[in-house]
């Protein structure tokens, strides 16, 4: 029997945001000539806007591009971040009743202390990206594109992972209710660190790895799943 290899972690890329400008939330906003789409070294922060923390709630950010940039405190509801492209970019205590996100793109991004309850992230690209500390209520990364994910220490009511591709995904210390790999394609996804509740599509889960009292958890639905009857 050919020996297996050890499973691979994700490929956390360090980075460090230094000198960052301190810039008013609204300014992201637009209206203003001088303004454009991209942003970099800048700090949005709820205490430096005028208008607190809810001032980009439901604003429409599609296409935007943030670079070595952080986001604190800010309430993101229905914000539309549709193909927004984030870069060294680093979250701290956003909060979302529901955020639209699909189609972006997130290379080097750490979401702390964040609560989000709609999270609609489907056909998105992610590339070395950390959430840790998070509530974290629906997240939708169908058919998404994820390379080195670590989610460590989050409550996740549901996360739909259908059609995705997930490459070196790894949970730590989380818990996850419901969990939907329906076709997706995994390779060195640890699961071990997860409290799993319901999980869907188990045929799916080839190319992941599960602790023995995680696999009596599944037998009922794997049973199901290839029609072997249990007497």
């Amino acid at each position: 029997m050919p020996r297996l290899k050890p499973i691979q972690r994700p490929r956390i890329d360090d980075f460090s945001l230094h000198r960052l400008e301190e810039a008013d939330p609204s300014s992201l906003l637009g209206g203003d000539p001088r303004t454009s789409d991209r942003f970099e070294a800048a700090r949005f922060a709820a205490e430096t806007g005028v208008e607190g923390r809810g001032v980009l709630a439901g604003a429409d950010l599609a296409g935007i591009e943030f670079s070595e940039c952080e986001l604190d405190g800010l309430d993101l509801s229905d914000t539309r971040l549709v193909d927004a492209r984030l870069r060294e970019v680093r979250m701290t205590g956003v909060t979302a009743s529901v955020l639209t996100g699909h189609g972006g793109g997130w290379r080097d991004v750490v979401v702390e202390s964040s609560r989000l309850g709609a999270a609609e992230l489907y056909e998105s690209r992610w590339n070395s990206v950390v959430l840790r500390g998070c509530k974290l209520g629906f997240v939708n990364l169908r058919a998404s594109e994820l390379v080195d994910v670590l989610f460590e220490d989050c409550a996740i009511d549901e996360l739909d992972l259908g059609d995705a591709t997930a490459t070196r995904v790894a949970f730590e210390r989380c818990s996850i209710d419901t969990l939907e790999v329906s076709h997706a394609r995994m390779t060195d996804v640890d699961l071990r660190g997860a409290d799993l509740g319901e999980v869907r599509g188990v045929a799916s889960l080839r190319g992941a790895v599960v602790s023995f009292e995680q696999l009596m958890g599944l037998a009922p639905a794997l049973a199901d799943g290839v029609g072997l009857r249990v007497e």
